[in-house]
């Protein structure tokens, strides 16, 4: 069977594309066998197989699903289809739901494979001989709405999340009260980079739409949105300009109005450091300004001040490193003479 092509086409991201960074729904869990024994008519073995005839009667809650409408979205919900109408629904790829009480009982509502589902309905209507479709519900007990939010990053199954719907994530559970050290021991993420996601998700749509695209990297987005300001998204759509110009598809930091110089500067950031020190010892440094001597000085005294932690940090370290080795042969010892 052959693939149905897919038109390559320029997107712009609008709002309406971007979920919200910010889920709050009240419900209730409701009976498993009642959402997909009594409301679709499927039967449990090691999964729920419900019949594709059954597929309306599963919902999707809004605003759960933190992936970007966009071309690259499109794309992967066109691939899933073709592959489906050539091997049908994989049963090691089910769709998870979790089970809400609602006025006419049990409901079952996605809680990963958004993106299965609407390959599924795309297969579907162009001929696949599909029957059923695999479901696995998740327990009525001891979860609520936080652990399926968490649940987004942590137990997808299917494309990875991008960076930015990961921080769509982050944001979501920094609003139900979790603390960044939690949100990190939660999705397996470093502190510095669940505050770098935290920050990113106030990102311009501009800027959204080029770290979706692959234009730009996360860490060099945020370097300018904290340097430039208001003129992040400016300098951004320059730097790719200049960088398509080179015939390369995503924006460096050379590309960067200022960051050749920023490179060399920091490529000679000792030497300058050195001379600045030798510039404040010569007798001619009072002749200058008193305004350039505080700054020269400030300077100084800045850079002194970060070396000597940087020294006492791994002073500490290493005394920490002596006290472990001492602990632990000592408890080598001991071990022996037991």
């Amino acid at each position: 069977m052959t693939q149905t092509p897919m038109p390559q086409q320029s997107f712009e991201l609008t709002q309406a594309d971007i979920p919200p960074s910010e889920l709050r729904v009240d419900f209730l869990f409701g009976s498993i066998k009642g959402a997909m024994e009594r409301g679709m008519g499927a039967k449990a073995r090691d999964l729920w197989m419900p019949a594709v005839s059954e597929l309306s009667k599963l919902r999707v809650m809004e605003g759960l699903n933190v992936r970007v409408r966009d071309a690259g979205l499109d794309q992967h919900i066109r691939e899933l289809a073709d592959n489906m109408k050539q091997i049908g629904f994989k049963s090691s790829k089910p769709i998870e739901v979790f089970i809400v009480e609602e006025e006419g009982g049990s409901v079952a509502y996605v809680s990963d494979g958004h993106c299965r589902i609407e390959a599924l309905k795309l297969a579907l209507s162009e001929g696949a001989p599909i029957t059923n479709f695999p479901v696995v519900t998740l327990p009525t007990k001891g979860i609520g709405l936080e652990d399926i939010v968490a649940g987004l990053v942590a137990n997808n199954e299917g494309r990875r999340l991008s960076t930015f719907e990961t921080a769509l994530v982050a944001k979501r559970l920094l609003s139900y009260g979790w603390s960044p050290e939690r949100i990190g021991e939660r999705l397996h993420f470093g502190p510095v980079y669940v505050e770098q996601l935290l920050e990113v998700v106030a990102a311009p749509i501009s800027i959204i739409e080029m770290l979706q695209k692959g234009e730009v990297s996360v860490g060099l987005a945020l370097e300018v949105m904290r340097k430039h300001r208001g003129d992040a998204v400016k300098i951004l759509q320059e730097g790719m300009a200049t960088s398509v110009k080179k015939g390369k598809k995503k924006v460096t930091k050379a590309d960067i109005p200022g960051g050749r110089l920023d490179k060399v500067v920091k490529s000679q950031s000792k030497p300058l450091y050195e001379a600045a020190k030798n510039i404040s010892k010569d007798p001619a440094f009072e002749q200058l300004s008193e305004e350039n001597r505080s700054l020269l000085q400030g300077l100084l005294d800045e850079i002194e001040k970060k070396e000597k932690a940087a020294e006492d940090k791994a002073r500490k370290a290493e005394e920490k490193a002596a006290q472990n080795a001492r602990e632990n042969a000592a408890g080598n010892e001991e071990a022996q003479v037991a």
